[in-house]
């Protein structure tokens, strides 16, 4: 038993077990728990000032808010008894199969890792994730190969033998460079030449990162692997590098065999960044793809893979438009993917972004996002009928749920977290066993699209909304109808039960709100104010708010009791068709098409921040239950998780975006209009009270008139705004 000291805390650390052989140094187990020793054969002075760098500079971690190790970086140096640099502590990746595990689909099916396309365009993905990190901190690998990178069950890459790489010494430039290389991976500039001697950079770096990504996506076959069709041997693969010739180059004397997998079936956006960076980069280095471009070919890619209908473990491109890997198994009779899923699958890209989470799985838009009342789940549906449920803290997927014949519209929680139901533009309600991931129940439920859902307070009724223009209220247990509540006069897009359960809100496209009493079917006020569609609602915790998004891109804030508006929160540039509350009411975000969400301060009115992400349409919203993380759902088929930081949003000090414009005196858009009263039936029609609808008309036109007068005198007022990139937020209460 060895016995060294840590540098950095004087504390003795004990080396444990059998080492294991690493080239220059062994490394050991230790009796700190997640971290190991590498202690050098031969420690020179320039390998220990090499050290002390890159403990004093470490790289931005871009999975830390995953608790994941993407560098086994040294995290302090280690002494003997002479007080000599022998070595360091770095920590350990655990969990972790070698990349070649990964790739090879001999040894995949070998180890029954499940692995399919998608997971391994997500490694990629994580893979030129933690590559820009090291360069963006002025790293340079220099020697990047399979066995030194490791890969967990969430597609989640780590980096080891990181004291390889070519340090630079920020304080007096010295380079401290990488003195090794590997055959296949050595970029074509650098073949034949003496590594040791040559100061390397991101460019070459570049290469390197390409051919990994090749093997990931392509077999774990190198792209400089084919036929030889030229005079004489097959030259060795340094020299096929060196000549340029792989398998896509001009006039290559390297053809594809039958088993080759074409470069066709990647989406365009990877096949150019593989042809800019072995025929283009070949004679110019500097076009290569760098990191980040790649990470952004490869989100497209990700986000455009179709889960085979036949087949469930496998994806392939939409821009193929088939799935090539059924057609290579029957012309070859072999299945690099033939496994079934695993249980849990990774889908987490992790972007450079600190703290928000990307999970890509959807094919098409996510068109509702809900987490499940402990906040371990998330529940994701959208365009490509499929319904998912996420470990809301690892991102892999727990179950997919499939059944509907048309896209899944909405979402919705039973109280006790037990069961979620579905409402489909197939026209069907689906309840599913949310432990099982088995289908319960099916309600035939509307006579067209199921635009929405909310689930009672205690769990015995749920609430539909439909393209039919009716709300029908379902007894759960038994599956019946309760009542049929008609009195929009176009589709019901939005739902929301209020707190205490006894009043049920609507958005409808004919732009009102109704309020609704659930015990007798009948409307209580009508909301008129906004100017285009109603697309989402959602009641503040204590019930005394219900929060409306629209299409006219504003979002409305009514006083529930009196029908009248408290402020009009204008900032969005288009339609907001999703809404959520912080669990403590304080805080509303808002998604819109207009691809952001923003976060606003409900008792001031005040735009508190942007979040900007999304590349498309933001659809839909979701607030954990314990307030600290938003999810969204998006048409540019992604899920993003953002942390929220309460310090910062209910500090007192902190600056909004925007300043609020209220009236001296709240008053409703229009008086809010109240049914006749109606006897509730089986099925209980209501119908629009026309004569105070004509009313208001009249009275509206005074109201018009006294706002264009308002806004004439408020035009000559600015207020600038601290970010160039968005307009000023005027955000104005109902005249």
């Amino acid at each position: 038993m060895t016995v060294i000291t840590c540098s950095s805390t004087g504390k003795s650390i004990t080396l444990l077990g059998k080492p294991i052989d690493s080239g220059e140094a062994k490394v050991w187990r230790t009796n700190i728990d997640g971290y190991l020793a590498k202690i050098y054969h031969s420690p020179t002075p320039e390998r220990v000032q090499k050290l002390a760098v890159m403990i004093a500079h470490p790289p931005t971690e871009p999975n830390s808010h995953l608790n994941h190790i993407s560098f086994a970086w040294p995290k302090s140096a280690l002494k003997n008894d002479q007080g000599d640099c022998v070595g360091f502590l770095m920590p350990e990746v655990k969990n972790a199969r070698q990349l070649i595990d990964i790739y090879n689909p001999q040894r995949c099916k070998r180890l029954k890792l499940g692995i399919h396309w998608r997971f391994l365009h997500i490694t990629a993905l994580n893979i030129a994730s933690f590559i820009a990190a090291l360069h963006d901190s002025g790293y340079v690998l220099g020697d990047i190969k399979p066995q030194n990178i490791l890969v967990n069950n969430r597609a989640l890459p780590s980096i080891i033998d990181t004291d390889s790489f070519q340090v630079k010494n920020p304080k007096n430039a010295k380079v401290y460079r990488c003195l090794v290389g590997s055959e296949g991976y050595t970029p074509p500039e650098l073949i034949g030449k003496d590594i040791s001697s040559i100061e390397q950079t991101e460019l070459h770096d570049r290469f390197r990162l390409a051919v990994i990504i090749y093997q990931l996506l392509f077999g774990g076959n190198s792209p400089f692997q084919g036929k030889w069709t030229g005079a004489g041997e097959t030259p060795e693969i340094n020299e096929l590098i060196r000549r340029g010739l792989w398998l896509y180059a001009p006039n290559s004397f390297i053809q594809p065999v039958e088993r080759t997998i074409s470069l066709d079936i990647v989406h365009p956006e990877v096949k150019k960044c593989f042809l800019k960076c072995f025929n283009d980069g070949h004679q110019n280095p500097n076009l290569r793809p760098t990191a980040k471009e790649w990470m952004q070919a490869l989100k497209i890619a990700s986000n455009g893979l179709i889960l085979c209908g036949t087949v469930n473990s496998h994806y392939f491109s939409r821009t193929y438009g088939k799935c090539y890997w059924c057609d290579r198994a029957t012309k070859l009779g072999v299945d690099i993917f033939g496994v079934d899923k695993q249980k849990e699958q990774p889908a987490i890209h992790a972007t450079t972004v600190e703290g928000i989470l990307t999970i890509t799985g959807h094919s098409n838009s996510v068109n509702a996002i809900l987490y499940s009342p402990n906040g371990s789940t998330l529940a994701t549906a959208g365009r490509d009928k499929v319904i998912k449920l996420w470990n809301a803290s690892t991102g892999g997927v727990i179950h997919i749920l499939t059944g509907h014949s048309d896209w899944v519209n909405s979402l919705a929680y039973s109280p006790d977290g037990k069961v979620l139901v579905s409402g489909s533009r197939d026209k069907t309600i689906k309840l599913w066993n949310v432990s099982t991931g088995k289908e319960i129940r099916i309600f035939a439920a509307q006579s067209n699209s199921v635009c929405s859902l909310s689930y009672s307070p205690d769990g015995n009724t749920l609430a539909s909304g439909s393209a039919d223009k009716t709300i029908k209220l379902w007894n759960v247990s038994t599956g019946r109808v309760i009542f049929t509540l008609e009195g929009h006069s176009d589709s019901v897009l939005s739902l929301a039960y209020s707190p205490d359960g006894k009043i049920l809100a609507s958005g409808s496209s004919d732009n009102t709100i109704k309020l609704w009493n659930v015990s007798t079917g009948k409307v209580i006020l009508t909301l008129v104010g906004h100017c285009n569609w109603v697309r989402s609602l959602a009641y503040s915790p204590d019930g005394k708010i219900l929060a409306s998004g629209s299409s006219d891109s504003t979002i409305k804030l009514w006083n529930v009791s009196t029908g009248r508006v408290i402020f009009t929160l204008t900032g969005h540039s288009d339609s907001v068709p999703a809404l959520a509350y912080s669990p403590d009411g304080k805080i509303l975000a808002s998604g819109s098409a207009d691809k952001t969400i923003k976060l606003w301060n409900v008792s001031t009115g005040w735009e508190i921040s942007t979040l900007r992400g999304h590349f498309n349409s933001v659809r839909s919203l979701a607030y954990s239950p314990d307030g600290k993380t938003v999810a969204s759902g998006s048409a540019d088929n992604s899920i993003k998780i953002w942390p929220i930081l309460a310090q910062t949003i209910h500090s007192p000090v902190s600056t909004p975006v925007s300043k609020p414009i209220r009236s001296r005196a709240s008053t409703p858009v229009s008086k809010p209009i109240r049914s006749r009263a109606s006897t509730p039936v089986s099925q209980v029609i209501f119908n629009p009270t026309v004569p105070a609808v004509n009313q208001q008309k009249h009275q509206g036109l005074w109201g018009v008139i006294l706002l264009f007068c308002l806004l004439g005198f408020s035009y000559f007022i600015t207020v600038t705004n601290n970010d160039s990139q968005t307009p000023n937020v005027h955000i104005k209460s109902a005249p």
